[in-house]
């Protein structure tokens, strides 16, 4: 029934994109994806934006994971708030034991705007949101957890110069194992410079108090491109370390963005 439920999910995104035409948004493109900092931006007013990628993850443990899908939905009910729903995304799991394979779970969740930029500098280019999401329980048993996981993240940005903006995220969620609930927090900050008027950088960093319960401290470094097409489609790769002991020992994933409507 769940894996129905998966592709009646991915069937219904398909065919948003199918009976939607490019968007003509005079504005660049700005995603949630590639770096792991949620931007500070909603998508507009009747827009529907679908980002999308593939991610290869090593651990240290000799675990290997390969997730595809990861499509984040986000669909503007006005200038300040989007809708945000997270299709089941795929995952190959190999390594010392048997091989594995299933869905991740879906999940809702929304973004408020609380700030909007009118300019460039540590004021005038300076925005803020909320964001608010959680796991749905809709995953295969092996790879999802049967409990929700809540959410909730500050998200603020500056637009410094035409080539350089800086974003930050604090993060706060509740997981839950299949034992105990517990709480775990996270901060990032993201670098973004432009190389041209289609290409860009960036450079990241972020940690979590824990991501599992009784876990270590983690910390990551992160950096990709990012290619934009049009104003409505782009492109991106990224490369990821742990800085830690513990966490991702590599990451490496690419994805594809594209804003319908508006």
């Amino acid at each position: 029934m769940r894996r129905r439920l998966h592709w009646k999910i991915c069937a219904a995104v398909i065919a948003a994109i199918a009976f939607s035409s490019m968007g003509s948004g005079e504005e660049p493109l700005v995603t949630d994806r590639p770096d792991f900092t949620e931007s500070s931006s909603t998508v507009g007013s009747s827009v529907l934006q679908l980002e999308s990628g593939v991610t290869f993850s090593d651990f240290q443990s000799g675990t290997r994971v390969t997730t595809v899908g990861e499509i984040l939905a986000r669909w503007g009910v006005t200038k300040n708030l989007e809708l945000r729903f997270q299709v089941p995304t795929y995952s190959w799991e190999s390594g010392e034991g048997a091989d594995a394979s299933g869905f991740l779970s879906s999940g809702i969740g929304l973004k408020y705007e609380l700030l909007q930029g009118h300019g460039t500098g540590f004021i005038d280019g300076m925005e803020a949101s909320l964001i608010a999401s959680t796991t749905i329980p809709t995953g295969t048993s092996d790879f999802a957890s049967s409990k929700w996981q809540p959410s909730a993240v500050f998200a603020v940005s500056w637009e410094l110069g035409p080539n350089l903006g800086i974003g930050t995220n604090l993060g706060v969620g509740r997981p839950a194992d299949e034992e105990n609930r517990y709480t775990t927090l996270w901060a990032s900050v993201a670098v973004g410079v432009g190389l041209s008027e289609t290409t860009s950088l960036f450079l990241e960093l972020y940690g979590f108090n824990r991501e599992e319960d009784r876990g270590p401290n983690t910390a990551t470094f992160q950096t990709g491109l990012v290619y934009l097409f049009s104003s409505d489609l782009q492109a991106d790769v990224r490369v990821a370390r742990r800085l830690t002991d513990r966490g991702v020992d590599f990451l490496a994933g690419a994805g594809i963005s594209w804003r319908l409507g508006g």
